[in-house]
């Protein structure tokens, strides 16, 4: 089988040796110290060279195998493990649940260790149990059923972690009514192990007839609640909380399935565990439902049905509902190949008048820092614009050199609104003020022209394999130098592989299952300021029936960057300059950033006139004063009967 990306392979065997009732147990510790001795620390087999981390053993001729560091000295201290091995009758074996990466392993794995979890909390061991960990899926050997093969970790430094693996299966076979039901999921009564014991079952005498289950099969149901607060007790399920929460959730799904395509099948479904959802206080359900096998199961149509009946996965009862949050089966939503309508494609071409390019190759840290910085700036321009809703994305096809004669493609939803003359209508009102034509507060422009570019189709890709996202960002606190642009020198290096460790933060979040590494592509100098710009890289291994947005890396790595301030412990980051594949959030301060800034002679010309404002506004309260102090000197002169005479005399 490939691994790592297909350059190495990985080797799958088994081996068979004779079991006699004089001999001791197969121990699978001493097999692998023999092994790793005779390999040289496993790394030689004859030519061949082996990676240390992966070699598997056997536990038995009914064992799977499994990893041996489980087993071995890589444990943490005071802990041991044991093996659980059991047949499922009615979850029927597919090639996916072979890849472990794969959606339907993901989903029987998170229900199966549920119930283990909750059934070892109620047997002996349960104050040293610390859980259980599925590490494969096989073809049964009598039916149609899975084979279910897991490794289960214990604390062995206490006098009450003494582990008896017959014990352990009597209470298992107990709380299973006979190795026949672990929840949902129908057993075969053979088939379990304990650590490789398995107590050889009593035959119905002759002539009794035993009753046959009915075929049936299951399918797993998740989502998130958003109004339920998540607490300590919904984690036992013994609890009040617990099993209350669980009546309420099953009166709300039960009545959804029976008004569904599989309504005449569906026999019921039991919630297995409730979670926390990192950062939100939220609640997330897993649930597994089953239903008779005489029907076929489309999940897709499933989910549709349930999305509409609970308003666009917004309700559930009184509970609401996380939009993106409902799984069936692990899947979220059918990836399509769709043809998508021609998208409006117009090319504009301007001048910018007060930055030079001096190097006009495409590959120079100059070049793809301006190519970035105008795209940039372009894109954050019609995402603000009245056409923000049918706006996709610009990009630069080229830069001449000189003062910069900028190429650029924006594209558009189709509308019959959008014409080569809105499109330009919405540039100029973007970029005009007073003086002129300005991209952002960086450039002036001259000599716009927009022109159509040939309406192309494009299909949705189907979103499989391994998702890219290209990375963009600056380091305050890493100068720039020469040396950081020379991939064999020392400086080079060391960043590098610095830097690409703290992005491994993406292994603490929630994407850290899809996570496949980051790779700095190159470091360059930021316009007009002393420090670098990083371009990376980051990968993200996906299952075909999987989607990553750009959205979601933006945000995830802005919070587990502290809001984009400080990357690692050494790395201080340049606020809001992160971009995801073109991507990053418009800001108010960004949005008002984008009014060009007033030059001097502007700024000296407003205080001018308003300090000639302020004199006139004095001279004209001086005269006002000047008058009225004029008119009160006048005699006011009065007309009595005795004839004209001035009331302000004394007349005594």
């Amino acid at each position: 089988r490939p691994l790592r990306q297909g350059d190495h392979t990985g080797v799958d065997a088994v081996c068979t040796y004779r079991t006699q009732p004089s001999a001791p147990p197969l121990d699978r510790v001493g097999l692998y110290h023999e092994v790793s001795n005779k390999t040289s620390g496993i790394t030689r087999l004859g030519p061949y060279s082996l990676d240390k981390d992966t070699l598997y053993t056997n536990g038995g001729h009914y064992f799977l195998v499994f990893p041996i560091f489980f087993l071995s000295a890589a444990l943490p201290a005071g802990t041991g493990n044991f093996t659980v091995n059991f047949t499922v009758t009615n979850l029927q074996y597919s090639s996916s649940l072979r890849n472990p990466s794969s959606a339907e392993f993901s989903a029987a794995a998170r229900a199966l260790t549920a119930l283990l979890d909750q059934l070892f909390k109620k047997t002996s061991i349960h104050p040293v149990y610390r859980g259980c960990k599925m590490m494969a899926f096989r073809p049964a050997q009598k039916d149609e059923g899975t084979r279910v093969d897991a490794v289960c970790t214990y604390e062995r430094d206490s006098a009450a972690s003494q582990f008896d693996r017959i014990t352990l299966y009597h209470e298992m076979s107990n709380k299973t009514n006979s190795i026949t039901s672990l929840g949902v999921y129908s057993l075969d009564q053979e088939s379990l192990y304990i650590n490789g014991y398995n107590k050889p079952l009593e035959r119905p005498a002759p002539g009794i007839a035993t009753t046959p289950r009915p075929a049936s099969r299951n399918f797993t149901l998740n989502f998130t609640l958003t109004n339920l607060p998540y607490s300590a007790d919904l984690e036992t399920p013994s609890s009040r909380r617990f099993i209350s929460t669980m009546k309420v959730i099953n009166h709300y799904i039960d009545p959804l399935f029976k008004s569904s395509n599989i309504s005449s099948a569906y026999t019921g479904c039991k919630v297995i565990r409730f979670r926390s959802v990192s950062n939100t206080g939220n609640t997330g359900v897993d649930a597994v439902c089953s239903y008779k096998n005489n029907i076929r199961f489309d999940r897709e149509k499933v989910y549709h049905e349930l999305s509409i009946m609970t308003k666009g996965i917004t309700k559930l009862g009184h509970y609401s509902l996380e939009k993106n949050s409902l799984y069936i089966n692990d899947i979220t939503r059918k990836p399509v190949l769709t043809e998508a309508p021609a998208k409006l494609g117009y090319r504009l071409t301007f001048r910018i008048v007060n930055e030079n390019l001096t190097n006009p190759d495409s590959q120079s840290p100059e070049y793809k820092a301006a190519v970035e910085h105008i795209s940039n700036k372009m894109n954050q321009l019609y995402h603000q614009s009245n056409l923000r809703d049918q706006f996709l994305n610009c990009s630069i096809t080229r830069l001449r050199a000189g003062s910069i004669v900028v190429d650029c493609n924006c594209f558009f939803q189709p509308d019959p609104s959008i014409n080569r003359a809105v499109v330009e209508t919405a540039f100029q009102d973007g970029t005009s003020n007073a003086t002129g034509l300005w991209l952002g507060s960086s450039y002036r422009l001259k000599e716009l022209s927009v022109d159509t570019i040939e309406a192309v189709t494009y299909k949705t890709p189907l979103k499989s394999g391994k998702e890219n996202f290209r990375l963009s960002f600056r380091i305050s606190n890493l100068p720039y130098s020469p040396e950081l642009q020379d991939s064999s020198s020392q400086m080079y290096q060391v960043n590098k592989e610095k830097i690409e460790k703290e992005l491994d933060v993406f292994q603490r979040s929630s994407l850290r299952d899809y996570f496949a590494g980051c790779t700095v592509e190159s470091f360059g100098p930021v316009h007009g300021k002393t420090y670098i710009n990083v371009v990376s890289t980051c990968k993200f291994t996906l299952d075909p029936s999987q989607t990553l947005q750009k959205q979601e890396v933006y945000e995830e790595l802005t919070r587990l960057t502290h809001g984009f301030t400080k990357l690692g412990p050494s790395y201080e980051l340049e606020e809001q300059s992160l971009v995801a594949e073109g991507y990053f959030p418009l800001k108010v301060d960004e949005q008002e950033s984008k009014r060009p800034e007033l030059q001097y002679w502007a700024i000296l010309l407003i205080c001018v006139f308003t300090l000639l404002g302020f004199i006139l506004l004095l001279l004209l309260c001086f005269l006002i004063i000047f008058c009225l102090r004029r008119k009160s000197h006048l005699y006011q002169v009065q007309q009595g009967m005795y004839g004209v005479y001035f009331p302000h005399l004394n007349t005594r």
